[in-house]
């Protein structure tokens, strides 16, 4: 689940539990989902414009960039999602201790 902006910025801020890092790492899990939603598509779009519209000024070329883009993003993302996984059982742990 994605957090507000406001939440996402007070929680990444002051991250200090198990449950902030759980938190963090689902909104960028599902930050991600949306990037690769975009990136396919965008790709979809690219493939039917250069099969229907091929004299459309790079519409297809500038599609597929932009899906490149989103799936960066996306992985960039998931590996901030892993990350605080991590960090959420590193948290979890030193509770218990």
């Amino acid at each position: 689940m994605k957090l507000s902006d406001s939440e996402f910025m007070k929680t990444a801020k002051s991250h200090q539990a198990a449950g902030d890092h759980a938190k963090l790492a689902d909104h960028y899990t599902a930050h991600a989902i949306e990037h690769e939603n975009d990136a396919k598509m965008s790709e979809e779009l690219a493939a039917h414009v250069s099969g229907h519209h091929a004299s459309e000024a790079g519409l297809d070329g500038e599609l597929r960039h932009y899906a490149a883009h989103s799936r960066e993003a996306a992985e960039a993302l998931r590996n901030l999602a892993n990350i605080h996984q991590k960090l959420a059982k590193e948290h979890a742990v030193h509770a218990h201790q």
